[in-house]
C-alpha cells in the first residue's frame, strides 16, 4: 500500500491535475463494473453490454480500467474512499475472472466483434491487467491470482504466435512488447522476452530517423503520445540504452507539434488523433530535455481541454487515458525532489523545420506557427502566437457529385512531396473519392452471421481484419482531378493560392474548403477540442448546375497575423 497525502509543497502544483481528475472518476469507474456477485456477468466493466443489454457480446477492453482501480485501492490519496476497501477488493477479483472467462481457447481477446482474434485487445489487457496484478498481488486470493496467471500465460503464449498483419501500429506492437515484458517477469519464461525483444525490435526498426514511430505508415504524434507510454514503461523495467535513446528522439520529434494553444496533432497527420497521453514524458522529463518541455506545457492543456484528454474521449480510449494519468502521477512521486532536466523547447524565434520522410513542415514566424501536412494533400494549420488561438485550419477540399459521391485532396500519401524554396510551399496532389460507411441493421446481421461462422476460422477472420482496414483505411479510388496549392509565407501572414484543375471537375455540383474534417474511418479522431469554435466551418464554396462546372477553378486564402483570421 502506497500513502500520498499531506503537504508535499512543490509536488502540489504538478500532481494536482492528476491527483483531481483521477479521484474525480472513481464513481463513474465503479458505475461502470457490474459489482453484483450473482450476476453471470460480475466483474464486467462494458456496461452497455452487461447494464444496457444494447450489444451481444462484451469488448474485452473494458476491463482495463481494472488497472486504474487498482491503483485507487492501493494508494492512499486525500478523499479516495477505495483505499484498502474490502467490499472494492472483491470487486476487482472479480474484474479479474470476468477477464479471464473473456478469453478463447487460443489465448487471444476480442474487441470489435466476436472471433476478431485483436492483437490489440490481447496486447493492452495483458498489459494493464498485469499491471493490476502487480499492484494487487499482495491482496488476492490465491485462486484468483492462480486464474490470472494461466490466463496471461494463454494470452503471452497467442502473442507468441501471432502478429498484426493489416497494418503497421506502433502503438499497438509497443503495447504488445509491454505485455510479454510482464509475462515473462511475472511467470518466469524466457519464450516471452525473447517476443518482446521482438516486438520492441520491429518497432524500432521502422522508427524514422525523423524520431516518429510509424502508425498505418506514417507519422501521427496524437497516437505517438500513447504509444510511447509503453515504451517508457519498458524502458522503466529494463533500462535499456536503446530504447532511451529512441524515445529520447521520439520526443524531439514530437515537441514541433505542440501547438501554441496547446493543442497537438490533427488533420495533417496520418491518422488525424488530438489526444494527448501525458505519462511518457512525466516518466522521461527527469532525463530528457524535450519531455520535460512538453509535460510542462502540457500539464495546463490538461487542465483547459486544449487537446483531446480525458474529458473529451469517449468510452473506447477513456480507460487508456485514464490509466495513462495513473502512471503520470506516478512518475511525478517517484521523483523524489521533482526533479526534471532542463527544458528543451523547441526555439523561440523565427526557424523553419521540414520532416520529408512524414511529409510535415513546421515554421516559425515572429507572430505565428504554421503547420503544413503535405503527406495529408496539404492540410494546413496557423497558429496566432500572440493570442495563442487557431486562426486558420484548412483540411482541404471536399468535392459533391450530382449522385451524392464525395471526393477530396485529403488523402494520405507519403509520396506527395513539398517544394519548399524560400518563402514559398508548393504543393500538388490528387483528389480520390471516399465514403464514410455506416452500420444499418441488414449490414449488421450478415456481418454477424459470417463473423460467428465461417468468420471462426483464424485464417478467414485475418483476411476479414484486412478486408475491413483496407475498405475503411487504404482503399483509393483516384479522379481526373488535381489541386495545386501554393502557399507565401510572410512575416506577419501567409496566403494560400489554390488552382483545381481536371476533367472530373465537370461531375461535380459543389466544392466546399473547409477547416475540418478527415475522409478515413479512424475511431480515435475528430474528438473535441475547443480550437474547432475558432475558425469558420466553411472557407469557401462554389456551387455548379450539374454538368456546368469549369474544368479550372481558383481560390486564394490569406491569412494575416496579428489580424483577424482568414
Amino acid at each position: 500500500m502506497t500513502k500520498i497525502s499531506g503537504n508535499r509543497g512543490d509536488f502540489d502544483r504538478n500532481t494536482k491535475v492528476f491527483e483531481d481528475s483521477l479521484l474525480a472518476e472513481s464513481a463513474r469507474v465503479l458505475g461502470l463494473l457490474d459489482r453484483d456477485s450473482c450476476s453471470p456477468t460480475y466483474g464486467s466493466m462494458d456496461r452497455v453490454h452487461w447494464a444496457w443489454k444494447f450489444t451481444d457480446f462484451p469488448g474485452a477492453r473494458f476491463q482495463e480500467g481494472l488497472c486504474y482501480l487498482a491503483f485507487l485501492y492501493t494508494t492512499e490519496l486525500d478523499g479516495n474512499l477505495i483505499f484498502g476497501n474490502e467490499t472494492a477488493r472483491q470487486w476487482l477479483q472479480g474484474g479479474i475472472l470476468n477477464w479471464s472467462g473473456l478469453q478463447s481457447r487460443s489465448g487471444d481477446f476480442d474487441e470489435a466483434y466476436p472471433g476478431e482474434r485483436s492483437l490489440a485487445a490481447t496486447a493492452f489487457t495483458g498489459f494493464y491487467l498485469s499491471e493490476a496484478f502487480i499492484m494487487l498481488e499482495p491482496h488476492l486470493d490465491a485462486d484468483v491470482a492462480d486464474a490470472f496467471k494461466q490466463t496471461l500465460d494463454k494470452a503471452a503464449g497467442w502473442l507468441c504466435k501471432n502478429d498484426e498483419s493489416h497494418g503497421f501500429l506502433s502503438n499497438h506492437l509497443a503495447a504488445a512488447a509491454a505485455a510479454l515484458l510482464h509475462a515473462h517477469r511475472i511467470l518466469g519464461k524466457d519464450e516471452y522476452y525473447d517476443r518482446y525483444r521482438y516486438f520492441l525490435d520491429k518497432i524500432l526498426d521502422h522508427q524514422s530517423d525523423e524520431g516518429w514511430y510509424e502508425e498505418y505508415g506514417g507519422a501521427d504524434p496524437g497516437y505517438q503520445t500513447h504509444g510511447m507510454f509503453y515504451l517508457a514503461r519498458c524502458l522503466e523495467l529494463t533500462n535499456d540504452d536503446q530504447l532511451r535513446d529512441s524515445l529520447y528522439r521520439a520526443c524531439e520529434f514530437i515537441k514541433h507539434f505542440v501547438h501554441p494553444d496547446l493543442s497537438l496533432g490533427g488533420e495533417y497527420a496520418s491518422r488525424n488523433t488530438q489526444t494527448y497521453y501525458p505519462a511518457a514524458f512525466e516518466m522521461l522529463s527527469s532525463q530528457n530535455g524535450a519531455a520535460s518541455w512538453i509535460a510542462s506545457e502540457m500539464r495546463s492543456s490538461i487542465r483547459g481541454g486544449c487537446a483531446a484528454g480525458l474529458i473529451s474521449v469517449d468510452a473506447y480510449n477513456y480507460f487508456p487515458l485514464l490509466n495513462n494519468y495513473v502512471f503520470a502521477l506516478k512518475a511525478i512521486l517517484d521523483r523524489i525532489d521533482d526533479s526534471h532536466a532542463d527544458a528543451n523547447p523547441p526555439p523561440s524565434g523565427p526557424y523553419d523545420k521540414h520532416f520529408p520522410a512524414a511529409g510535415l513542415i513546421r515554421i516559425r514566424r515572429e507572430h505565428y506557427d504554421l503547420i503544413v501536412g503535405s503527406s495529408k494533400g496539404g492540410v494546413i494549420k496557423v497558429f496566432d502566437r500572440d493570442r495563442k488561438r487557431l486562426v486558420l485550419s484548412s483540411s482541404g477540399y471536399i468535392g459533391q457529385e450530382a449522385n451524392g459521391n464525395q471526393c477530396s485532396n485529403q488523402v494520405f500519401d507519403t509520396g506527395i512531396a513539398a517544394t519548399v524554396t524560400g518563402d514559398e510551399i508548393q504543393i500538388n496532389t490528387r483528389f480520390f473519392g471516399f465514403s464514410r460507411p455506416v452500420m444499418t441493421p441488414f449490414k449488421f446481421l450478415l456481418f454477424r452471421i459470417f463473423s460467428l461462422t465461417t468468420g471462426q476460422f483464424s485464417s478467414i477472420a485475418t483476411w476479414l481484419k484486412r478486408l475491413l482496414v483496407k475498405v475503411l483505411i487504404y482503399r483509393k479510388n483516384e479522379l481526373d482531378l488535381e489541386l495545386q496549392r501554393r502557399i507565401r509565407i510572410g512575416d506577419d501572414g501567409i496566403e494560400i493560392l489554390d488552382r483545381i484543375r481536371g476533367s472530373h471537375l465537370c461531375r461535380l455540383v459543389s466544392l466546399q474548403h473547409k477547416s475540418v474534417f478527415t475522409t478515413i474511418h479512424m475511431g480515435s479522431s475528430r474528438y473535441f477540442t475547443p480550437n474547432e469554435l475558432q475558425v469558420p466551418v466553411e472557407i469557401e464554396r462554389m456551387d455548379f448546375e450539374p454538368g456546368s462546372a469549369p474544368t479550372d477553378v481558383e481560390f486564394c486564402t490569406v491569412v494575416n497575423v496579428p489580424g483577424s483570421g482568414a
